[in-house]
């Protein structure tokens, strides 16, 4: 008797049936997790940057994401503050 992979059962029941021979509709298309939709963006500035792959600020960036728990958007907002900070202080004290 062959034995069950107890994973495998665990994501038969997890998964909802479906048909195999529909198509797969708009609302089951496959996102990365907290991807948005682009109507989330209308109004907004994309602002980014591009890194060789070996640049440590690669790492620094993940490393960061994690610990903070912050989002690429959310990192680079609370840098350029405390970036703003930092010179609008410097202005202050004439450095």
């Amino acid at each position: 008797m062959k034995k069950t992979n107890p994973l495998l059962a665990a994501m038969k029941t997890a998964e909802p049936e479906t048909d195999h021979n529909e198509a797969p509709s708009a609302s089951a298309s496959p996102r990365r997790p907290g991807a948005k939709a682009a109507s989330t963006r209308v109004g907004q500035k994309h602002l980014g940057a591009y890194f060789d792959k070996g640049d440590q600020i690669l790492e620094r960036v993940a490393i960061l994401r994690m610990r903070l728990d912050m989002n690429n958007s959310e990192l680079i907002e609370h840098a350029i503050n405390e970036l703003w900070k930092r010179h609008e202080a410097s202005r202050v004290f004439g450095e």
